[in-house]
């Protein structure tokens, strides 16, 4: 499967997923969303496909939305089912049951805020520049910036970056919780690669269920959070690699306790 705007390896089982537009910086169009989208619901969902690390070709992660791809029109319902498309990408990166690791590098701006928000992790370089910066151009975010970044930095902090549209550097969004990590920008792949080995050590069908479930709960009260808790566990309890992990346990103790 080739995409436009998009290119993929997979190695080791991780997914290398690069936005490639980058004598555009990487700006999101109509191209690069269906072809993102259509790589997590396809490729990424792959069996061999452990991990994915999503990262940006050329200078930066991306620059945000190529604003000469898009004509805003004066006919609000296909505007609407514009943005539920556009939703949809995000969307298909959150729900994939595998963990999502944001690479990031120079601009992330707008809708590539948005899309590192829809990762489970975020690792950044040191010259890395954030915002959402919509509100000046008299918009919003649309692509889940509203609902997900008050998830993750807390609804003050969110609601500074969005209703400023100020620009954070990479130090202020590891402060903030924005991201888990900034490393130096030679050591940012080897980082990416690094976390997404640790979690392949893991289960991968608790991996996924508990990511699942981590955002389910974030909508729900304690009592319906915990009974999914609880149906998620019945899941992970039967499946065969549960148990098969289980034994190999045992005879690796065996083994050890032997030598």
């Amino acid at each position: 499967m080739k995409f436009e705007t998009v290119s993929y390896q997979e190695k080791d089982g991780i997914l290398h997923v690069k936005l490639n537009r980058p004598e555009k910086r990487n700006a999101v169009n109509h191209q690069l969303i269906s072809d993102v989208t259509e790589c997590f619901l396809e490729v990424a969902t792959q069996p061999s496909v452990k991990a994915v690390l999503l990262s940006g070709e050329g200078k930066c992660f991306s620059a945000g939305t190529d604003l000469t791809s898009f004509t805003a029109g004066s006919n609000q319902v296909d505007l609407r089912r514009f943005v539920r498309r556009y939703q949809k990408m995000f969307n298909e990166i959150e729900l994939l049951e595998k963990v999502v690791i944001a690479v990031i590098h120079g601009y992330c701006f707008g809708a590539a805020l948005e899309l590192a928000l829809a990762c489970d992790m975020r690792i950044c370089s040191e010259e890395t520049l954030f915002n959402l910066p919509e509100v000046d151009m008299g918009i919003i975010p649309d692509g889940g910036g509203s609902q997900r970044l008050p998830r993750v930095i807390g609804l003050g902090r969110a609601k500074e970056l969005i209703l400023t549209g100020k620009t954070i550097d990479a130090h202020k969004a590891e402060q903030w919780g924005l991201v888990n990590k900034v490393v130096k920008l030679q050591e940012l792949e080897a980082t990416g690669i690094a976390w997404a080995q640790d979690v392949m050590r893991n289960g991968l069908i608790g991996v996924g269920l508990a990511k699942r479930n981590i955002d389910l709960s974030m909508d729900m009260g304690i009592y319906d959070a915990l009974e999914c808790t609880g149906l998620a566990q019945s899941m992970a309890f039967t499946d065969p690699s549960f148990l098969q992990r289980i034994q190999q346990r045992f005879l690796d103790k065996v083994k050890s306790k032997k030598s």
